[in-house]
């Protein structure tokens, strides 16, 4: 005597599975997720811009305090690229130095065209951290 019961559940157990009333993600899902949040979380307000053309970037933050308005002078602030899409990569952190009161500056490289954003960390001289983020286009180089 064969045993059917066993290949025929298994059998059922597939084709269910692959039923689906939802929309299902394909594994090469191209679907971008959102840029990061530019808020600033943390007692410092944050702007930040990403100047220059292609991969090569400098990066510039202002930050000033949410209490008063004042500049944040003598912090440490560093910062790093990530990329997600159309690949998850993260590139290397680096510290930023301070051009004027509540201003830093750094250059920064990038490799490849893509979705990216720059994470940014502030600590103030109390230690306070402030953190934010800002989101970076780059396009290949002609398009």
């Amino acid at each position: 005597m064969r045993k059917t019961f066993p290949t025929a559940l298994l059998l059922v157990a597939l084709l269910a599975g692959g039923c689906s009333h939802g929309k299902k993600k394909s594994v090469l899902d191209t679907t971008c997720p959102k840029p990061p949040s530019t808020a600033s979380a943390g007692n410092a307000q944050i702007s930040a811009r990403a100047l220059g053309a292609s991969y090569a970037k400098k990066v510039v933050i202002h930050a000033t305090e949410k209490s008063n308005g004042a500049p944040v002078h003598d912090g440490k602030v560093t910062i790093y690229a990530q990329m997600s899409c159309p690949h998850y990569m993260r590139l290397y952190q680096q510290k930023l130095k301070e051009t004027a009161p509540g201003t830093y500056k750094s250059p920064y490289q990038l490799v490849m065209p893509g979705t990216w954003a720059f994470y940014i960390v502030l600590r103030a001289k109390n230690g306070d951290a402030t953190t934010s983020a800002l989101p970076v286009t780059v396009k290949a180089p002609g398009t």
